[in-house]
């Protein structure tokens, strides 16, 4: 019995170290997509006496939520457009926790959805929904991984013009080559035949509990460990993860075997249509990122047919303490000193203070749209 409780305080004391806090939020809102999935997004409005002239939707990446990009507190991203004058939006594409949990078989909303649906309704809906609250004629699109690439092909694909400016994370649209992260995915594909989801959200919220003994693959696959911080990757794990749906997820592996960004069932290429995208673009990659290959990154920005944009690449090369992985791109220890200043910079520039307008009514503290 005596050490049966032992093991049980134990147990309760790793528990209680393994927990993080999430201390930065804002007024949640829940729009509806067309085929009735519930989005989150998330406002944080300006705290700047300048005002700017269109406001910010950041979307994050494949088996993620949009909490990574608030992690870091006051040296998030977040933060620093708001002091910047900037009105954020940060959001969640559908099957995400915050609108509701998504069902493996039962339930109102199933894991039925692709990469598709996200470009064709969760981003048309953010964008609706985003300028309807704000007045605003465009906004400023930033993305990290997947929520680029929606983006690039939203643009791309459905000639999207509300979209005024476009910053981009670790967003390849082609993928030659494959890392070998990538071909570790791709070998696992098999194993997909049984379930509707792959259930990323309970092993990396039981890995928070101690990441070192995470599997290297799958720690240097999301972020480069040494440029990110134990805090961070633990609030990584903790907050930020999400299943993916196995139409989503076979979309990816039917286009890793094509080569580049398609249509479910390959009926078309996003990649082949980056060169409708006129609009200012700003494409950053990472060094050691193995999910999104610099090659890879700049093949993409090679395609689009913009006359302003901008390849950043994070390394020691260019400046930079450190060669950047995939996720400390957005929440990496000197992030918010190197990063982030120059991503506002260069929108800075593209963006220029709207007249002098009343401020609106305050929010409530939690809505849900239609």
């Amino acid at each position: 019995m005596k050490t049966f409780k032992i093991i049980i305080l134990f147990l309760f004391t790793l528990f209680a170290w393994s927990c993080v806090s999430l201390e930065k939020h804002g007024t949640i809102h829940h729009p509806v997509t067309r085929d009735g999935f519930k989005l989150t997004i998330e406002h944080f409005p300006p705290i700047a006496k300048i005002k700017r002239n269109y406001p910010v939707i950041i979307c994050h990446g494949l088996l993620s939520n949009r909490n990574y990009w608030k992690a870091k507190e006051e040296q998030s991203l977040v933060s620093m457009l708001q002091r910047a004058g900037y009105d954020v939006w940060l959001m969640d594409l559908r099957g995400r926790r915050d609108a509701g949990d998504t069902g493996w078989w039962f339930g109102d909303k199933t894991f039925t959805y692709n990469v598709d649906d996200y470009v064709k309704d969760d981003v048309d809906t953010a964008l609706s929904f985003v300028l309807k609250k704000t007045g605003a004629e465009k906004v400023n699109w930033m993305g990290h991984s997947m929520g680029g690439m929606v983006a690039y092909a939203r643009i791309g694909h459905y000639k999207e013009n509300r979209i005024a400016n476009l910053v981009t994370y670790g967003s390849p649209t082609v993928f030659v080559p494959l890392s070998r992260v990538l071909m570790t995915w791709n070998n696992a594909a098999p194993g997909m035949i049984i379930i509707p989801s792959v259930p990323i959200k309970m092993a990396a919220q039981w890995g928070s509990l101690a990441p070192i003994f995470i599997p290297s693959q799958f720690r240097v696959m999301l972020y480069h460990p040494e440029n990110t911080g134990y805090q961070m990757e633990r609030k990584l794990m903790w907050f930020a993860t999400n299943d993916i749906a196995k139409p989503e997820a076979k979309q990816f592996l039917y286009s890793l075997n094509a080569g580049e960004l398609v249509s479910a069932g390959g009926g078309f290429s996003y990649f082949e249509e980056l060169p409708n995208i006129k609009i200012p673009v700003l494409t950053i990659g990472g060094r050691r990122d193995h999910l999104a290959d610099p090659a890879s990154v700049r093949a993409s920005w090679d395609k689009i047919g913009s006359d302003d944009k901008t390849l950043m690449l994070l390394e020691r090369a260019a400046g930079f303490t450190d060669d950047y992985g995939h996720t400390d791109m957005v929440m990496g220890l000197h992030a918010h000193k190197e990063v982030h200043p120059k991503v506002i910079e260069w929108l800075n520039k593209r963006d220029t203070p709207p007249p002098p307008v009343e401020p609106e009514a305050t929010e409530q503290e939690t809505t849900d749209e239609p």
